[in-house]
């Protein structure tokens, strides 16, 4: 059928083991691609389609996050804290973050220092799971990002790109020259002894980290593995400390909203006292609450406690002081009392206060 045509073939590959790195580097093409868009995309929403995402004054603006990833982040919580308590440094690590982001993608795109990218994409994947990984009120979202994007970059670690990428086209437009050693574990491409010794063994340590850290941060933030299971960000939580009564029915408390979905805030309805009879002696209800004059709610950090049509509303990672006043004379005997605030579906958070003139 063909007769005398010439058939084009592709060039060989010029060491041995290399057509085998190849074939693997080319099926992990769409994993390289997909995770490559969604790192470049981030930067893309942040930079072109909604620069408000990088301006600390906008509503928009993305360091915000930062206060719902605090209550239950392992291993960078002081980290955050930090950035929090430092408009200016959170911004400029905002916008770090937002370019490493769109380098990494964009060169897992392009497969340009494959290697590289794939090992920015696991240390980024690791910030995403270790800070947010706990978020996640129906499908466990950002747990399944923050594990996924660890694993695949440690496969694209392993190997490289294939033949659509920039790694290869300059590989075979120099074909003569023998790449680096180093420039093939930035890159691309089999090491020059083909398949080393330490190849194999070291792919079971990074699969076996991968599966590692996902069971152990799925039990960790859901009890995946054993135990009963829990979702901190299902059900809104509160954590009331430092509670103070007054003889004059004044309350002072530390109201910190640490569980509940990200996506709205938290509706506190009702603020009540009760003494040591658990007997109600002082009564705060949406009416007074959404009222309340200025200076009574002293915030934390930028997503902020403040008045609602029906009361109070916490967005989730919300801190704030309390100081209510009571509309009428009251007196309290010194005493046990407790401090009780209810939401709108009725939960209630307790915690002890103590008296003072």
């Amino acid at each position: 059928m063909f007769g005398n045509e010439t058939i084009s073939q592709v060039p060989e590959d010029p060491r041995p083991g290399e057509s085998a790195w190849n074939m693997a580097a080319l099926c992990a093409t769409p994993l390289r691609w997909v995770t490559g868009w969604l790192f470049f995309s981030a930067f893309w929403r942040r930079v072109v389609l909604e620069p408000g995402k990088l301006d600390p004054n906008a509503a928009a603006y993305v360091g915000h996050e930062f206060v719902k990833f605090l209550p239950h982040a392992i291993g960078i919580k002081p980290f955050l804290a930090i950035a929090l308590a430092h408009d200016g440094m959170l911004q400029g690590f905002m916008i770090c973050f937002t370019v490493i982001e769109g380098l990494v993608g964009l060169a897992l795109l392009l497969g340009l220092g494959t290697r590289l990218a794939a090992l920015g994409t696991v240390l980024l994947s690791l910030g995403i799971l270790l800070g947010s990984g706990w978020l996640g009120s129906t499908c466990l979202d950002e747990w399944q990002i923050g594990v996924l994007g660890v694993a695949a970059g440690t496969l694209l670690a392993m190997t490289g790109s294939g033949a659509w990428s920039l790694d290869r086209f300059w590989q075979n437009r120099f074909r003569s020259r023998a790449p680096k050693a180093w420039l093939i574990g930035l890159s691309s491409g089999a090491p020059k002894a083909g398949q080393p010794r330490w190849f194999r063994p070291a792919a079971l340590v990074l699969a076996s980290g991968s599966l590692v850290l996902t069971l152990a941060t799925n039990q960790i933030f859901y009890g995946g593995l054993w135990g009963r299971l829990h979702n901190d960000s299902k059900t809104p939580h509160f954590a009331l400390t430092n509670g103070r009564i007054t003889a004059a029915g004044s309350v002072r408390f530390t109201l910190y909203r640490d569980g509940g979905p990200d996506t709205y805030g938290a509706f506190i309805t009702t603020i009540r006292v009760r003494n040591a009879a658990s007997e109600i002696v002082e009564q705060f209800d949406p009416g007074a609450l959404k009222m309340l004059p200025p200076g009574s709610v002293r915030n934390t950090y930028a997503l902020k406690v403040g008045p609602g049509p029906y009361g109070l509303i916490a967005p989730l990672g919300s801190k704030a002081i309390l100081d209510l006043v009571p509309g009428r004379a009251s007196t309290l005997p010194e005493g046990s009392y407790t401090i009780e605030v209810e939401d709108v579906s009725g939960l209630k958070w307790h915690a002890p206060a103590g008296w003072s003139m």
